[in-house]
């Protein structure tokens, strides 16, 4: 939204060569998606915690993660969700890989 003002404040002081009263158009276009643009940039994103919960029927037990690359068992509270995919880093050779579930046949 601030973009389109500043560019049409741009071009209102561009024609302002030609007629005079774009000028002041043009100046109040540009200040005003300047100002906008301040305003989102100060207010800036806050990023909310998501908490994912799990509930499945029937007992599950969680077996030990081990890096794919150096094969050292990893801590699975350090596990994070990007983008909806589990990912783990290793602490040791710093490789990080998504972990996914074996077949159990």
């Amino acid at each position: 939204m601030s973009a389109v003002l500043v560019f049409l404040g741009l071009v209102f002081l561009i024609a302002s060569a030609y007629i005079g009263s774009r000028l002041l158009v043009g100046a109040i276009l540009t200040a005003v998606g300047f100002g906008i643009a301040v305003l989102v940039w100060r207010s800036g994103a806050a990023q909310v915690p998501v908490k994912y919960e799990i509930e499945a029927p029937g007992s599950l037990s969680a077996e030990s993660i081990k890096c794919s690359n150096c094969g050292a068992s990893l801590d699975s509270s350090k596990l994070k969700l990007r983008q909806g995919v589990p990912v783990i880093k290793c602490p040791y050779c710093d490789n990080e890989f998504e972990i996914v579930e074996k077949p159990k046949w």
